[in-house]
């Protein structure tokens, strides 16, 4: 009897511990995503709030320094430098050089549908101008030109869009053409890009990035040489990083890095936590107003604070 009572089958021990170091290691998993997901959402939202003050920090006697088209071109640029290194380092990637034309036509043809987010991008960050102001309102516009959701998520996206432009009350009357014009671009390549990157979901972010990029850097190209080449021609030495100071590059490393960032946000969830990203970016340029430049809150802020808050409760709600 001592014997059958002590005896244990050792297998059995053995196999009964790994059958929750799945479970576990899945949940570690989720948390790691969780924690990386959450941190890259904070990131774009100081990303996006400095991104005016920086500009601001970036002008000499009431201009911007550095050139527009150069910027635009420079962010595609190292996005793309970004896209490359982050596809050989997580994907083991073997570069062939002897390319034959069959592989060629076939990445084109890959690439295709990403050249038209590419080509609205181009449009929407030449219109922009680096305006910081402008930026911030046009992005929060963007709220009216993205698909019908629930009525809860209908409503937050309206109540954040009130929120946001209560103190942005006053525009010219050129502007408003272009606010139109980039709402529009830019809400069809948002919802485009979505669209494209979720298609094909298996496919490698990595290499989304490179084909989209790779299309922005083609394009800003040559806006940027001819504003420098115009440039050199009025008696400066060609320089087309003219202007560019400390805060011009930490502008080109956030925006960079936010934009990739943002490739995660839209194709592992939405485009509206993009948007809701943008609208609470505000408030952190709101706090770096103050401390910077010593500007003064109004009624108006905190209105708009409350605002988004309640529609980002009701947004999450369902």
């Amino acid at each position: 009897m001592s014997d059958s009572a002590d005896t244990t089958d050792p297998k059995a021990s053995l196999l009964s511990k790994p059958e929750h170091s799945p479970n576990s290691k899945q949940k570690s998993d989720d948390l790691l995503q969780s924690i990386g997901f959450r941190s890259m959402i904070i990131f774009q939202i100081l990303a996006y709030g400095s991104y005016s003050i920086l500009v601001h920090l970036c002008e000499k006697d009431g201009a911007v320094a550095f050139s527009s088209t150069t910027m635009n071109f420079v962010l595609e640029f190292t996005k793309l430098i970004f896209s490359f290194s982050a596809l050989f380092y997580f994907s083991s990637v073997h570069v062939d050089v002897s390319l034959s034309r069959i592989q060629i036509r076939s990445w084109l043809k890959q690439s295709l549908p990403y050249s038209i987010p590419g080509i609205l991008y181009f449009i929407n960050n030449n219109l922009a101008k680096n305006g910081g102001r402008f930026f911030e309102l046009v992005y929060i516009l963007e709220f009216l030109y993205l698909g019908t959701l629930k009525n809860s998520s209908y409503v937050s996206k309206k109540v954040t869009t009130t929120s946001i432009i209560m103190p942005e009350m006053y525009i010219r009357p050129l502007g408003v053409p272009m606010i139109a014009v980039y709402c529009i671009f830019s809400g069809l390549a948002g919802v485009y890009n979505e669209w494209i990157l979720k298609k094909h979901y298996t496919e490698s972010l990595h290499l989304q990035n490179i084909f989209l990029y790779t299309y922005g850097t083609l394009l800003n190209l040559f806006p940027a040489v001819v504003s420098a080449v115009a440039k050199s021609g009025s008696g400066q030495i060609f320089n087309p990083f003219d202007g560019f100071s400390f805060y011009t590059w930490l502008i080109v490393l956030t925006q960079a890095l936010n934009g990739l960032f943002m490739s995660v946000v839209i194709k592992h969830s939405s485009n509206i936590i993009r948007l809701f990203v943008i609208s609470f970016s505000l408030i952190v340029t709101s706090f770096l107003s103050w401390f910077i430049f010593h500007i003064t809150f109004n009624m108006y802020f905190y209105v708009s604070f409350l605002t988004m808050g309640c529609a980002l409760s009701l947004y999450y709600s369902n």
